[in-house]
């Protein structure tokens, strides 16, 4: 709910062409991750058949952390909170008041993860159809009273650059490798479903999914163009929250907060469980998934203590880290599962690329990497955050003709 009414308030006029971008990474390529599930199993399974053992522990891991404790997880309770300051007026409350509601908050998200098979169940029974129609109030409403006419985009980036790297910020790729793994969990266990039913039913929740992310995104991608140079001096949360109390007033504020916390609760669900799961997975049942849950919410619930802004620079460079992999994964899984041997000289060139693009991230939050940065942007693409596609392809190539000798070799 947070990241399309900024984008489209910061695209103004371009929001079509940013929406474009948008559209490719954060929503067909989560539709991907589903079939790419369907197809080869678990974010566990998929890492371990495209990397070597050490690679294959870093990429998984340092996925499940970003989208778990360390990012996603901690930014729902995060933006929760921004909301409800920002509908209330106050620029910062009591740090005890905080505790509380952050204590709440995530005993909720354990009540749901209590029982793994049920989770589903429970997410669809209760939170997303208040969430879906709480979307659809606020979105219509904004329609019939806009509050200004959109203006020129506030960034130099090409609108579908702009768009396309803003998609990473959703995380919604990897967080799809990790939900589709907790729905195959609730559908194997609730309903005994396998091999091909089981992929059927995956695909048809990856549609509904489509559709539901491709309205929600572009309709509120329009609300906050909507809004002109109006509220430029917040954003995400406090922009959302500040956009209903202008067009509804305190009644609306309540709305909203409903909404964002059922949004929220949603999403820290479905990552909880998928990190948990990965955890268990990975070690092989050592760790269980009720001790893996716990540990996972006590450490986003931490985390989420750091406010929701600092939260989004600080990970920043990991997003950068783990996206480019991701997508190269799922597009060989869905379009050239055969190509073994490409898909994992493309995933290793860059899921390195990633880790450059990472640390050169860090190194520039310490005022440091003027160097880095220059390096980066020699690269073809580098400078628009294109400069993994490059290495992709070659590493593809290379990884192609490794296999085909190793085959020839065997035989």
């Amino acid at each position: 709910m947070l990241w399309p009414v900024t984008w489209g308030q910061q695209s103004g006029t371009d929001v079509y062409t940013a929406y474009l971008g948008i559209f490719i990474s954060a929503i067909i390529f989560p539709w991907l991750a589903y079939l790419a599930v369907a197809r080869e199993g678990t974010l566990y399974n998929i890492a371990a058949r495209s990397f070597s053992g050490g690679m294959a522990l870093a990429f998984g891991g340092l996925t499940v952390l970003v989208l778990g404790p360390l990012f996603a997880i901690p930014r729902m309770s995060a933006a929760s909170w921004d909301a409800i300051c920002q509908i209330l007026g106050l620029q910062s409350a009591p740090f005890a008041a905080e505790i509380i509601f952050t204590l709440a908050y995530y005993a909720a998200v354990f009540w749901f993860l209590f029982q793994r098979s049920r989770v589903i169940d429970k997410i669809a029974r209760y939170l997303l159809p208040v969430l879906i129609l709480t979307v659809v109030a606020v979105v219509t409403r904004s329609f019939f009273s806009p509050l200004a006419e959109p203006v020129s985009r506030f960034y130099a980036d090409h609108p579908f650059t702009y768009g396309f790297l803003n998609g990473y910020q959703t995380m919604d790729l990897p967080a799809a490798l990790m939900f589709a793994t907790l729905v195959v969990a609730g559908l194997s266990e609730s309903h005994g479903l396998q091999g091909k039913p089981l992929n059927r039913y995956l695909i048809v929740t990856a549609g509904i999914g489509f559709i539901l992310l491709a309205g929600s995104h572009f309709t509120q991608m329009l609300v906050g163009a909507s809004t002109g140079t109006l509220f430029t001096d917040v954003s995400y949360a406090r922009l959302y929250a500040t956009i209903i109390l202008e067009l509804w007033g305190p009644v609306g504020g309540i709305v909203f907060n409903i909404a964002l916390l059922f949004a929220a609760l949603t999403s820290a669900v479905g990552l909880s469980g998928g990190t948990s799961s990965y955890f268990e997975e990975a070690s092989g049942g050592k760790m269980p998934y009720r001790a893996c849950a716990l540990a996972v919410l006590t450490l986003s619930a931490l985390v989420s203590l750091v406010g929701l802004e600092e939260i989004i620079r600080l990970t920043a460079p990991i997003l950068d880290m783990v996206y480019p992999p991701s997508i190269v994964l799922v597009l060989f899984i869905a379009f050239v599962p055969a190509l073994r041997g490409a898909r994992s000289g493309a995933a290793v060139a860059a899921f390195l690329w990633g880790l450059f693009e990472g640390m050169c991230g860090y190194i520039s939050m310490l005022g440091n990497g003027s160097a880095l940065c220059s390096l980066r942007s020699s690269f073809p693409g580098g400078e628009a955050g294109f400069g993994w596609l490059l290495l992709a392809l070659a590493g593809a190539f290379i990884g192609h003709s490794w296999e085909k000798r190793r085959s020839k070799v065997s035989v």
